[in-house]
């Protein structure tokens, strides 16, 4: 439900400037503290009631693409929600302690779905009949 949230924040919060890199990172560094207590309080290793991570994942899936359709808004939720379930590349950094742990596999899953939309989107024949 995190990533369903995060698809229409998308809409709302731009992450394709300056200022958006920065909002994307200062979100990053207070989910991962917030991750970390909320782990703590609900006594489990990346409790399935933490979506800050989901929310956040996304995000870093849509960031400084050239342009967000709604074909690569869904593209982005698809490759996204594929990577975090698949641990694609992403299966060590859940150990890690806190919050990290609670972010990174997200965080890398996003970046991981972005770059395949940056380079999709720049192939013109792929760009024009897909997106």
């Amino acid at each position: 439900m995190g990533t369903v949230l995060a698809f229409f924040l998308g809409y709302v919060v731009v992450f394709s400037s300056a200022p958006g890199c920065l909002l994307l990172l200062a979100l990053s560094g207070f989910s991962i503290y917030v991750a970390g207590i909320a782990e703590k309080a609900l006594g489990n290793k990346d409790d399935h009631r933490i979506v800050v991570d989901e929310i956040i994942g996304y995000f870093f899936s849509i960031a400084f693409l050239p342009f967000l359709s709604l074909p690569v808004r869904l593209a982005a939720f698809v490759l996204f929600r594929l990577f975090d379930v698949y641990k694609i590349p992403s299966k060590k950094v859940q150990n890690l302690q806190g919050g990290l742990g609670v972010m990174m596999d997200d965080i890398l899953s996003g970046i991981t779905a972005n770059i395949l939309l940056q380079i999709f989107l720049r192939i013109p024949w792929i760009s024009a009949r897909f997106f």
